[in-house]
């Protein structure tokens, strides 16, 4: 008789030890989560076609240092051509200056032997470019990333929401209960009772709100992710206050070395001076060298044989006057340089701003958090004094409803408090460039 008990419990002792572990697993942590979504997003996928766009584009610009090889082949037909015949040894002579049948195949190597820097200059451009495609990468990383953390830590902050409504339900089923016994009893009216049961109402109504908004949550990271809007998503993480003491100084110095910003504009910099050099040989000298070899025929006096022959040349080409093309080209260059290095002025400044308005949000929101525990405290002894109240028949119970719903206020206002205070916080940390 006590060997089944003994197996039922076994058995569901390995059970629990099975189903324990794979339930954990469903949860992620935030740099799961983010992972999960840079390794399956299309954007990052876009961006990282860019790469290799710009890396087909050095190819094409170093090709310009080897030598141009082609091969032209033709036939012409002729219906007419001069000849004339003239006597000689004492037969008519006839000499042609064309043939019916025309064959020409020919190889051609052409070189740029000076070209004043400009293919070095499209290969600096090349380069830049690519640097550019590598920080947009980056970015949309950077950008994707911190995209994730609202979605994470709302679910959390809903979830736990959801347990402060669930004790206010509870807590206002159990006063429903003791006041229909009231009412039974006569001690109570009519519309104490349908005050608490529009309460207990109102609290089910949040919490569906609540549930709803994990669910947009839900769908919103599936969407980055690529998955199914229905697959879970249990964020591993608690709703907790880390309070830190942060130097701005110090923060604005990260941030000049870590955000992709400077990076970008650094990068579009080098793009642009690499241009100015390119701009500023527009009226340089060019020197090409060419070597044909061919095979036709038509040469006189057997015009009909195919022969082999060779040309080469050396030509220069200097461009005496463009119109002022290219000192308009090195002036809208210029200007634009300048543009680049106003606007890293003016990110400096936006940053330096952002960094001072969210360590101000920061102090902010621990100080009406420091309110809010206040709060807490005394909502509690109030509704301990209006239940005592309203079991002697000394307060209404629409004094004890306001007396539960000022601390579930309270328990919610400290959790949002605190979910704006992680977001602040991250917000800090994407200002300053660092990776999740």
């Amino acid at each position: 008789m006590t060997y089944r008990p003994f197996r039922i419990a076994v058995v569901l002792f390995f059970a629990s030890a099975i189903i324990g572990p794979a339930s954990a697993q469903d949860r992620m942590a935030l740099k799961e989560a983010v992972d999960l979504v840079l390794k399956t997003n299309q954007q990052v996928q876009i961006a990282a076609e860019a790469i290799i766009g710009a890396e087909y584009k050095i190819t094409e610009s170093k090709s310009f240092y080897w030598p141009q090889v082609s091969v032209t082949g033709n036939y012409t037909r002729m219906s007419l051509f001069g000849e004339f015949s003239i006597p000689f040894n004492g037969q008519i002579m006839t000499i042609q200056f064309g043939t019916p049948n025309n064959y020409n195949l020919r190889a051609s190597v052409m070189e740029q032997v000076f070209n004043w820097g400009r293919t070095a200059r499209t290969v600096e451009m090349s380069k830049a470019g690519l640097d550019l495609a590598q920080d947009g990468v980056l970015l949309t990383k950077h950008v994707l990333g911190y995209q994730i953390v609202p979605l994470f830590y709302g679910t959390v902050f809903f979830q736990e929401a959801i347990k402060v409504l669930d004790d206010n339900l509870k807590a206002f089923e159990q006063k429903l209960s003791s006041t229909k016994q009231r009412y039974d009893a006569g001690l109570a009216s009519s519309f104490d009772v349908n005050l608490l049961q529009v309460q207990i109402s109102a609290v089910r109504g949040q919490k569906v709100d609540f549930e709803n908004n994990i669910a947009k949550f839900r769908i919103a990271f599936n969407a980055l992710t690529g998955r199914d809007e229905k697959t879970p998503f249990e964020p591993d993480a608690e709703l907790v206050l880390k309070a830190e003491a942060f130097d701005k100084e110090a923060l604005l110095k990260e941030a000049l070395a870590g955000r992709i910003e400077f990076q970008q504009i650094a990068h579009q910099s080098d793009l642009s001076r690499a241009s100015l050099g390119l701009a500023k040989t527009g009226d340089k000298p060019t020197v090409n060298a060419m070597f044909n070899y061919e095979f036709r025929n038509g040469f006189m006096p057997e015009m009909n044989i195919i022969k082999g022959n060779w040309t080469a040349a050396l030509s220069i080409t200097y461009p005496a006057f463009d119109g002022r093309r290219t000192a308009a080209q090195v002036a809208q260059v210029e200007s634009g340089l300048k543009a680049i290095e106003l606007r890293r002025t003016d990110l400096e400044r936006n940053v330096a701003l952002e960094i001072e308005t969210l360590l101000s949000d920061l102090a902010a929101t621990e100080q009406k958090l420091d309110i809010e525990k206040v709060k807490i405290k005394q909502a509690e002894d109030t509704l301990r004094i209006a239940e005592e109240r309203y079991r002697n028949g000394l307060q209404s119970a629409t004094e004890l409803v306001d007396a539960q719903n000022a601390l579930e206020s309270a328990k919610l206002n400290v959790l949002q408090l605190t979910y704006n205070h992680i977001l602040s916080e991250f917000s800090l940390f994407r200002a300053c460039g660092r990776k999740i």
